[in-house]
């Protein structure tokens, strides 16, 4: 099993140090000596459970511990925060005519606000 642990450290002083969220990937007993199944639950810092699930398939043999917490994550979290090069999370990507064109999905236009006359 691997546990992750994600603390805050304010102003690099150790002794201070909080946990803030912890998570952890688990053999599901279930692969084959060159590729793992895996169970995953991510937790907030109440240790309330915040996301879980698993990944199938894992090249255990051949990626490092990293390459599954990314995949972990990608898989449970996604694209939250989305640099100017990467679309976000609900982005739909259209490509015309060699450009493209992106646009929000499941997102309500922002009523237009009206200045009140006093």
């Amino acid at each position: 099993m691997l546990r992750i642990t994600i603390e805050l450290v304010p102003w690099g002083i150790e002794s201070r140090a909080k946990v803030i969220a912890t998570g952890t990937i688990a053999n599901a007993g279930t692969g084959t000596p060159t590729s793992g199944d895996y169970r995953i639950e991510l937790r907030d810092a109440a240790g309330r459970k915040w996301k879980s699930g698993s990944i199938a398939g894992f090249p255990r043999r051949r990626l490092l511990a990293w390459d599954l917490l990314y995949r972990a994550l990608e898989k449970l979290v996604g694209n939250r925060n989305p640099s100017s090069d990467l679309p976000a999370f609900g982005d739909v990507i259209m490509a015309t005519d060699n450009s493209q064109h992106k646009e929000r999905i499941n997102e309500r236009p922002t009523p237009a606000r009206h200045s009140q006359a006093t």
